[in-house]
């Protein structure tokens, strides 16, 4: 099934937040305007442009489908599994599906509507780091998007005048595409749930285990329980080289809660004077529960990729005697090679 490049851009506004697909569009050399309405109104009315660029394109959309916006899990497996995995893998052929006859474009939300509840095998992908099997299903996600004032009308906008941001709530079905995959090195398997903002983490942790048992139906191999990733936080927090923490929470022996955030994203919180003089001022350590970190990749002159990780945990785990965490989320990739780096500072930490 042949796919136009406006289709595709529209695939690729539908899965990528703008600051990310703003970097990926002037990587790949197109021109891209205030936001994805006007960038698609541009193409629109200059397609040719955009289309001497489809290719380079429709590969960032290929490579969004693996690795942007996810909710991931580890899972480690001994050596003769994961051989056993690759080999199976490497035979399997998507049957022909809606999923997969417009992959890695998106199906519409009038299309999905149509589409039965369960995951499809859409693909099975290969790049230079492993390989993987997608997934792809209809999903019901709450999505929260800025409303211009110039949008709303003189009258409206001059009542909500006092207002620095309007945010507007919608109830949108999108397609997801939910990958396991299986690195060449190590014996570590990932499963990658596509969590946009807006997905509860009830929603994405129930995709989760579709997506397992998807994959243990595929290949014929049950996963183990996926690995505990909670001493991650401390580690990456009190690793002042690791990336720039822009988010943290954390208990204190004083009893409180803390939980501070960094408006401007180039500023690490460890760094922070207000953070540093309150750990001063304890004489304890602290007990990160949730940290956020960015890394700043340059791509060429001026123009940086920002992946983040985010470690989600509560002060209740943080308390216990064996905390637990399975999950980590990973955002704002802009291919493959940005979620392998994040992805390596994981194995790094956690001794794989």
């Amino acid at each position: 099934m042949s796919i136009d490049v406006l289709n595709i851009l529209k695939s690729l506004r539908d899965r990528t937040p703008w600051p990310v697909a703003r970097r990926i569009l002037q990587q790949i050399g197109v021109e891209r305007s205030k936001g994805w309405d006007l960038t698609l109104e541009r193409a629109d009315k200059a397609i040719g442009k955009f289309e001497s660029k489809e290719g380079d394109i429709l590969e960032a959309l290929r490579l969004h489908a693996i690795s942007g916006e996810k909710l991931a899990s580890f899972y480690e497996v001994d050596a003769e599994t994961k051989a056993t995995i690759r080999a199976r893998a490497a035979e399997i052929i998507p049957t022909s599906n809606p999923f997969s006859e417009c992959y890695p474009a998106t199906l519409s939300e009038k299309a999905l509507k149509e589409i039965p509840a369960g995951l499809v095998l859409a693909a099975v992908e290969r790049t230079e780091t492993g390989t993987g099997l997608v997934f792809a299903s209809a999903r019901v996600v709450t999505v929260r998007e800025p409303i211009s004032l110039s949008a709303l009308g003189d009258e409206i906008a001059s009542e909500l005048d006092d207002y620095e941001e309007i945010i507007g709530v919608k109830t949108v079905r999108f397609q997801a595409f939910d990958v396991v995959w299986i690195p060449d090195e190590g014996n570590t398997i990932d499963v990658r749930v596509d969590f946009p903002e807006g997905t509860l983490g009830e929603v994405a942790l129930a995709a989760r285990k579709l997506c397992v048992q998807a994959f243990e139906t595929a290949i014929g191999v049950a996963l183990p329980e996926p690995t505990n990733v909670f001493a991650l936080i401390d580690r990456m927090y009190g690793d002042n080289s690791e990336g720039i923490v822009v988010e943290l929470g954390f208990g204190t022996t004083t009893a409180s809660i803390k939980r501070e955030k960094m408006r401007r994203k180039k500023l690490d919180l460890r760094n922070e004077t207000y953070h540093k003089g309150g750990k001063a001022a304890l004489g304890t350590p602290i007990e990160p529960f949730k940290v956020s970190i960015i890394w700043r990749r340059p791509l060429g002159p001026k123009l940086f990729s920002e992946p983040e990780l985010s470690l989600n945990s509560n002060s209740r785990a943080a308390g216990s005697t064996d905390p637990v965490l399975d999950r980590v989320v990973i955002r704002k990739c802009m291919g493959n090679d940005d979620f392998d780096y994040v992805r390596s500072r994981i194995a790094h930490h956690l001794g794989w």
